[in-house]
C-alpha cells in the first residue's frame, strides 16, 4: 500500500505565496546606508555643540569697546538749493533773522517739570538730543515756536526727511499752540554727548 503524497490545504498555500510575495516586496537597504545616517546625525550634534559655544562666548565681547555711529555735524552754513539753512523758520523765510538762538544748556537727565499752581500749572518736558527733532503732534496744523520764533506747523517737521536741524549746541524752549487747544512746551538742549540723535515730540494737544 503506496502512501499519497501530503498536499497542502489550499489557506496554507496561499499563506506561502503570501509571505513570498511580502518578502519579494520588500526593499532591502544597504549595508552602507545605516552607517551613513550615523555619520550625518553625529556631524550635526558637533555642528550644534561648535555653535552654541560660539554664540556663548563670541568674539566681540572680548574688546569691549564700542563704536559709536557718527553724527552728522550741526552747520551754520546754507543748505542746498532751495533748502533752508538749519534752524531757519519756514513760516518767516524772508526776514533777516529767521534763526532761533541757542540759550544756556540745560544740565540734567531727561524729565518733565511741573511749574505753578491751581489753574496756572505749566508742565514743561525737558529732552536731551545731539542733533534736531521731529513733530508728531494733533492737530497737526499747531504752530511751533523756538525760543519765541515760529518756524512753522508741526506737520512740517513729521518725518525723517523733514527733521527740524537746531543751528547750534545749547536749550531750546519749544511752543506748540493752535486755537482752540492748550498750549504745551518742551525745552529740548543740544549737546555731543546726548543719548538721542533727534527729539521726538509726540503730542496730542487738549482742547480748551
Amino acid at each position: 500500500m503506496t502512501e499519497e503524497p501530503y498536499a497542502p490545504a489550499p489557506s496554507e498555500r496561499a499563506d506561502e505565496r503570501h509571505e513570498r510575495s511580502a518578502r519579494d516586496e520588500a526593499p532591502l537597504m544597504p549595508p552602507w546606508v545605516p552607517a551613513v545616517i550615523g555619520v550625518v546625525l553625529v556631524s550635526m550634534a558637533a555642528l550644534a555643540v561648535y555653535t552654541g559655544i560660539r554664540y556663548r562666548n563670541p568674539p566681540a565681547l572680548a574688546n569691549p569697546v564700542i563704536k559709536r555711529h557718527p553724527v552728522r555735524p550741526m552747520t551754520s552754513g546754507a543748505g542746498p538749493p532751495g533748502e533752508p539753512e538749519p534752524g531757519a523758520s519756514l513760516a518767516f523765510p524772508g526776514d533777516a533773522d529767521n534763526t532761533p538762538a541757542a540759550r544756556e544748556a540745560v544740565t540734567g537727565n531727561a524729565r518733565a517739570e511741573i511749574t505753578g499752581t491751581g489753574h496756572g500749572i505749566t508742565a514743561t518736558v525737558r529732552i536731551w538730543a545731539r542733533r534736531g527733532m521731529m513733530t508728531n503732534v494733533t492737530p497737526g496744523d499747531a504752530m511751533v515756536a523756538v525760543n519765541d520764533l515760529v518756524i512753522g506747523q508741526a506737520k512740517q517737521f513729521s518725518t525723517m526727511d523733514e527733521v527740524y536741524d537746531f543751528p547750534a549746541p545749547g536749550s531750546y524752549t519749544i511752543h506748540l499752540s493752535a486755537p482752540g487747544y492748550k498750549d504745551q512746551q518742551f525745552v529740548v538742549t543740544v549737546a555731543d554727548d546726548a543719548k538721542l540723535e533727534i527729539a521726538r515730540l509726540d503730542v496730542k494737544l487738549e482742547k480748551r
